[in-house]
């Protein structure tokens, strides 16, 4: 089996999204996985995909920038590399069978890629679960994952080379004083980063090589090493703001007067809805740290539309739609919990409209 393989330094969030989003369209058809691994030269706030956020700060040396992939909000830029794998479908390396490997198990199978090109340059990192890659039970990476209607996979991820988890309340303080995004505090001696694990720099070439003989050794892949051509550069568009190619973003609305926020392995799961005068759900929304794919999240909020605001009735629905079984909600604890906290949040004072 072949793998292309792309090195983009110093590239722009808004062209990285835009690659991303031009190899999921054309996977499916040329059957051909990218790896793609890359590198931005200033500060990044990485927001996941379904994180609400409001009217964020503007700082000139920070860009914002929202993923595909869901998952808590993670710092890069200089002193960072970044990873992207697109496949056909979740399996592919694994089996023909699309439905082979489930959605909760993408994670464990492709990590295995980062795992072994990382220990092959002395760094002892391991999986433990969820969405960090560590060392010493210290985080030194991370990573996530997004499945579209076609069955195309993005896999992607970051590693911490020079700079660490430690940046992220200093990016936030930047541009989300309110808090408005959720935040777990790390301290310098609570994270990792290679040059630290290693007693020594690691340039940016050297990451990537590890990387690309990680995935294609771990997975027996052919290596095809060349750039975009001209046909794909005039279609990747990299000009407009990365927040505005990633679709169903989460904004706060107003309009949604019950709130409520569960804390969960990823961070923060946040509910906001609105009822009728039956006390039926209107309209809902979820938000937060938990990765999931569009389509899945999309229908347990318009399958909730109409439900009464009771247990029964709200798990019934929540059941219903995870299983399909290309739906899923990873992250964001027991999927059987979902109906307290949305009756919890009903028993709070309604927020008042803007």
């Amino acid at each position: 089996m072949q793998v292309r393989l792309l090195t983009q330094f110093d590239t722009t969030p808004a062209r990285s999204v835009a690659t991303d989003q031009y190899f999921l369209h054309t996977v499916v058809e040329t059957r051909l996985p990218i790896l793609r691994v890359y590198t931005y030269p200033e500060d990044v706030l990485l927001l996941g995909r379904y994180h609400a956020a409001g009217a964020l700060g503007q700082d000139p040396g920070l860009t914002i920038a929202r993923r595909l992939t869901g998952g808590r909000a993670f710092p890069s830029g200089n002193g960072f590399v970044q990873f992207s794998l697109i496949v056909p479908h979740r399996s592919f390396f694994f089996s023909a069978d699309p439905h082979r490997i489930a959605p909760f198990q993408v994670l464990n199978r492709y990590v295995r890629g980062v795992l072994h090109g990382l220990k092959t340059g002395g760094v002892e990192v391991f999986y433990p679960g969820q969405d960090f890659l560590t060392v010493q039970r210290l985080p030194v990476g991370w990573h996530s994952f997004v499945t579209e209607d076609s069955g195309a996979v993005l896999y992607e991820g970051g590693v911490f080379v020079q700079r660490d988890m430690s940046l992220l309340p200093h990016f936030l303080d930047r541009v989300d004083p309110q808090g408005t995004l959720p935040c777990q505090l790390f301290m310098p001696d609570q994270v990792h980063n290679l040059g630290k694990v290693l007693g020594r720099s690691l340039a940016p070439d050297q990451v990537v090589r590890l990387l690309w003989n990680g995935f294609t050794r771990q997975f027996g892949l052919e290596c095809l090493a060349h750039d975009l051509n001209q046909t794909e550069r005039a279609a990747i568009p990299g000009e407009r703001e990365p927040s505005d190619l990633v679709p169903n973003s989460r904004p706060l609305r107003s309009d949604l007067p019950y709130t409520a926020t569960r804390q969960t392995p990823l961070g923060e799961l946040q509910v906001r809805f609105c009822l009728t005068p039956e006390r039926t759900i209107e309209t809902i929304r979820f938000s937060g740290d938990f990765i999931a794919n569009p389509a899945g999240i999309q229908a347990l909020e318009h399958n909730l539309e109409g439900c009464p605001l009771e247990k029964a009735a709200l798990w019934q629905v929540i059941d219903r739609t995870f299983l399909e079984p290309d739906y899923y909600l990873i992250g964001a604890g027991k999927l059987a919990d979902l109906p307290e906290v949305m009756i919890s949040a009903s028993k709070s004072k309604p927020a008042q409209h803007q």
